[in-house]
């Protein structure tokens, strides 16, 4: 029972907008610390670690054990393996290593009074700084706060989708900063073996730049993204052989104008259909997009003169050529010519009023190019009604067929047509049968009802 309790107001607790601001302000705050922690320890040199910095140190520490108890008493395995298990697990990360550099520091100050012999082999960690690298981690966390911010998330959300793209881009132009590193370094080690000539200069570029595999690829991948001047690395090419400067003008117009153009085009449209897949974006953007709609529908709905949000059809052709209405259904894209036939599209239920809510979704529904859901809709519904129809018209011709069996059979007249059907049905339904020759069959006789 007093774990049931706990766990209550625990979720209380976890679930209050409050958590998450306060906790969301400690990482951000945490961040900074750090950046301020590193340049203290930068000034004094390795030396004795201000009480204040130590004392910020333990509140973080503190703070992030405390986030961690709650999430976990809150939502105990859920928080552990439910969606969000990466965040949950890097927390606990997060925690160990703030322990474990808490313990540091407190064996460090241990150590510092003497007792070297017995916290050597722990502090003695702290030389090599291994726990320091850790920082990068907490610093990690303001990414879970980005998605929170929309537009930093659609900015995250864009350069993950591009990561993929990023992995491709940088094996082709591995692979083509390969393929003329081959070419470039035989051609100049070859001259260099053979006794030819270079000078100090182009002799020290040829070292440094076509020494190597590495450094020949290093070289040419520097000299398309600005990391070098690319003509240090055409220098010992112009003493072997013409050919070479142009093969070497050529990888660079080959990579800068063709490669890089291409890459950038296939980056781009990666952001923008990484942005525009992001489920929550396109949840925000749906939702502001419909607020905005609903406080211009309440005010076109006061022009009107709808105060109780409902208006009728009386009401909405009133005001159809109004400038203030023509304006709204122009910032839609709709071309509301016929008043009548609109209206009726937008009263689904047939009530003859339209509400607030009814109106929005009518409009934003007929606004824009037809769908592939409405083209799929209106074939579908094509196709019933061609059945249905075939369905009905054989239906009628085996009726009509019987009926006029029985009408032949009835008047004795073996020849009847469609027309004298026809001709019966109407003077029955008229009372006129003067016309007899109208009515008379084929064989010269008159039928009779």
């Amino acid at each position: 029972m007093a774990g049931t309790t706990q766990r209550r107001w625990a979720q209380k607790i976890v679930n209050h907008p409050a958590f998450d601001c306060f906790f969301t302000l400690v990482v951000i705050s945490n961040s900074l610390f750090i950046g301020v922690e590193l340049q203290v320890s930068v000034d004094t040199q390795g030396g004795e670690t201000p009480l204040f910095i130590q004392l910020m140190l333990y509140l973080y520490t503190a703070l992030f054990v405390l986030e961690l108890w709650f999430r976990l008493a809150a939502d105990r395995c859920k928080f552990l393996f439910g969606e969000d298990w990466a965040w949950a697990w890097l927390d606990i990360f997060i925690v160990v290593t703030s322990l474990w550099e808490v313990v540091i520091e407190v064996l460090s100050s241990f150590k510092g009074e003497g007792n070297e012999s017995i916290f050597g082999a722990f502090t003695s960690l702290k030389a090599v700084r291994v726990v320091r690298i850790t920082r990068i981690v907490k610093v990690s966390r303001l990414v879970r706060i980005f998605r929170f911010i929309l537009a930093l998330r659609t900015l995250i959300a864009s350069i993950v989708h591009t990561l993929k793209s990023l992995v491709w881009a940088l094996l082709l132009l591995a692979l083509i900063a390969y393929v003329f590193a081959v070419l470039f370094m035989q051609a100049v080690n070859d001259y260099i073996q053979d006794g030819g000539y270079l000078p100090d200069r182009e002799l020290l570029e040829a070292q440094v730049h076509f020494g190597t595999i590495g450094d020949t690829m290093l070289g040419l991948f520097m000299s398309i993204t600005g990391g070098v001047n690319w003509q240090d690395v055409l220098g010992p090419l112009k003493f072997i052989n013409t050919i070479w400067v142009f093969l070497f003008l050529f990888y660079i117009a080959f990579t800068y104008f063709a490669v890089l153009n291409v890459l950038t085009a296939v980056f781009c449209q990666s952001a923008i259909d990484g942005a525009q897949n992001d489920h929550a974006s396109k949840v925000h953007a749906v939702l502001a997009n419909k607020e905005a709609h609903l406080e211009k529908i309440h005010d076109l709905f006061s022009k009107f003169g709808a105060d109780d949000g409902v208006i009728t059809f009386s009401m909405f052709q009133k005001k159809i050529n109004s400038p203030e209405v023509r304006e709204y259904f122009q910032t839609l894209g709709l071309d509301v010519w016929d008043a009548w036939t609109f209206f009726k599209l937008l009263d689904k239920d047939n009530g003859g009023a339209v509400e607030v809510e009814e109106f929005l979704m009518g409009c934003l529904r007929l606004r824009g190019q037809a769908s592939a859901m409405d083209v799929g809709r209106i074939i579908n519904d094509q196709t019933w009604l061609i059945k249905t129809q075939g369905k009905f018209h054989a239906y009628m011709e085996v009726e009509l067929k019987q009926i006029k069996e029985q009408l032949s059979a009835l008047t004795g007249c073996n020849s009847m047509t469609d027309e004298h059907i026809g001709f019966i049905f109407a003077s029955h339904n008229l009372g006129d049968s003067d016309d007899s020759d109208a009515g008379s069959c084929a064989d010269g006789h008159t039928p009779k009802l």
